[in-house]
């Protein structure tokens, strides 16, 4: 599960709204195992790999992944024609070996957004990660893959075999290993067949292994796209007619890109840029002359060769003002590095640094891969960590920590953690939960108290039964604290029975305690009612007897 830090109150209540509107929706009925309904209200939420290869069952519906999923083991078969959206929220999928296509056998119209496929492989024809074919709208934004692809038709790629219609790449990259044994293969694309299909902010680097006619870095056909502000950093290992470092065969013009193409292979025509035609006339692009191993840009194209003799081997890296980087947005696609650009988005797919390397529960697995275990961290750094039992299929969104003094003042109370909100997705309506917080610190619990919050009435609430302890993890002592939350129960925000529930809580002391650090919901403990009779009574006797005396001395 991703890990955020956030702290604006503004944006906790954009999350508890967003959270309502989720729970109006129905839940699905059959179609998929865990919740939703396929809106894009009501996502279905995956978190698993067999969930994934539930989206079969509606290829029309709306998906989110919540969590880093593993597919090692898993027999997965390539989906069906995708017309729906699928957002990666930017989790991670391992291990993922696919016999042909790709994940999916072809997107008509259909989105697929902010997916890493870390590795994995796919073996067999048309070949691409993500899709052996697109058609009409189709968009592939932030997806990026480091598989292992085999092919033995024409018209594979790195991410996207054949593009038709106006389907789109862009901001996403091809980091894996090619190995081709039919034309017509590129690093991010197999071919860009229609007029509106298009190549943009994208790059490839890993291996492209092939000794077969128009391969190229980026796609091997442009017969009608546009391609601008990409580059290929590849190794190339090729040896026969019509390769390129960008593109094998170009028939449109492309622009504002760069060639580092590392070429290993002899043999066979290469270019730098385009291996074969050229339809009117690119514009700004550049390439290594020592890495591609040739001066020669390509048929019709024109386009300026630096490093000549290795004379300036970093044109490219640790750069934005070199011809073509001063023309690409360094500001919120790209981003420099010790080596060649890569995009910005990249970074949103790893974690912040949890507590214990990435397993603040302690249960020697990596967070990122459960769905029932959300962190999140205060403004001084200290992070709370949602737990619930996996074996109840509950998932949660990205807890949220709020500042105590940003939202109303819980009246007696002294909270000594931030309110750390969150939102479970339960398959069963009705479900009664187990919840765990741990802080990532020790408190004195001992007269603490936990506090719900509702947004809505902005009121406050004791939950009833909150245990206090501690735990250690990683060697570091913390405070718990454990409870139990019910869908339509007491302490569910939007209290209906639904499978959603929404819970900010927070514990704090009474106000003769000086809090230490975060916050989460929690009150004060009762006052001693017969201490504060006795000091009534005992202000009520001196005083009294201070006015006899005042008389006796008149």
């Amino acid at each position: 599960m991703r890990v955020t830090k956030t702290f604006k109150i503004g944006s906790f209540f954009v999350a508890m709204l967003l959270a309502l509107q989720i729970v109006i929706a129905p839940l699905s009925v059959g179609a998929f195992s865990a919740y939703g309904a396929g809106t894009s209200g009501n996502p279905y939420r995956i978190s698993t790999c067999s969930q994934l290869q539930e989206i079969n069952n509606n290829l029309a519906g709306y998906y989110v992944l919540v969590a880093d999923i593993n597919c090692y083991g898993v027999s997965f078969t390539y989906l069906g024609t995708f017309t729906g959206t699928l957002d990666g929220r930017n989790n991670k999928i391992t291990n993922l070996s696919i016999n042909d296509k790709g994940l999916f056998d072809n997107v008509n119209n259909g989105t697929v957004k902010n997916i890493w496929i870390v590795n994995g492989s796919v073996t067999g024809g048309y070949v691409g990660s993500f899709a052996s074919t697109s058609n009409g709208s189709s968009q592939f934004i932030n997806v990026h893959s480091g598989m292992t692809l085999s092919n033995t038709a024409s018209y594979s790629g790195g991410i996207v075999g054949d593009m038709n219609g106006t389907s789109s790449i862009s901001k996403s990259s091809f980091t894996g290993t090619i190995t081709s044994t039919s034309g017509y293969v590129g690093g991010l694309a197999g071919d860009l067949w229609d007029s509106g299909t298009s190549i943009t902010d994208s790059f490839s680097s890993g291996t492209f292994n092939s000794g077969t006619p128009y391969a190229a870095g980026i796609t091997a056909g442009n017969f009608s796209g546009t391609i601008n502000r990409v580059y290929s950093g590849m190794t190339f290992n090729t040896g026969s007619n019509y390769n390129g470092g960008l593109v094998g065969v170009s028939q449109t013009p492309i622009s504002n890109s760069f060639s580092a193409v590392t070429r290993t292979g002899s043999g066979g025509s290469y270019n730098a840029v385009i291996g074969s035609d050229s339809g009117g006339t690119s514009t700004n692009n550049y390439f290594d002359i020592t890495t591609n191993g040739t001066s020669t840009c390509g048929v019709g194209s024109g386009c300026t060769g630096v490093n000549s003799g290795n004379s300036n081997p970093n044109y490219f890296k640790n750069n934005s003002t070199n011809a073509p980087l001063n023309s690409w947005d360094f500001t919120n696609v790209w981003q420099t590095t010790s080596g060649y650009p890569t995009l910005r988005g990249i970074s949103d797919f790893e974690n912040p640094t949890v507590p214990n390397l990435g397993d603040a529960n302690g249960d020697s697995t990596d967070d990122a891969f459960q769905p029932y275990v959300g962190s999140v961290s205060d403004t001084n750094g200290v992070f709370s960590t949602v737990t619930v039992p996996s074996a109840g299929g509950c998932t949660m969104d990205t807890p949220t920590s709020t500042a105590n003094g940003t939202i109303s003042t819980d009246t007696g109370f002294n909270p000594l953690v931030n309110l750390t909100g969150f939102t479970l997705y339960c398959p069963s309506a009705g479900a009664t939960v187990p919840v765990t917080i741990i802080y990532d610190k020790q408190y004195d619990t001992s007269r603490s108290v936990l506090r719900q919050y509702n947004s809505t009435t902005q009121a406050y609430a004791t939950v009833a039964g909150a245990t206090f302890g501690t735990t250690t993890v990683g060697g570091v002592t913390k405070s718990t604290v454990t409870y139990n939350l019910t869908d339509g129960g007491a302490y569910d925000q939007d209290g209906t029975a639904n499978g959603a529930i929404v819970d900010p809580v927070t514990f704090s002391n009474p106000n003769t305690t000086t809090a230490t650090a975060p916050n989460t919901g929690v009150a004060q403990h009762q006052p001693n009612v017969l201490l504060n009779i006795v000091v009534a009574l005992l202000a009520i006797t001196i005083f009294v007897i201070a006015r006899r005396h005042q008389k006796t001395t008149l």
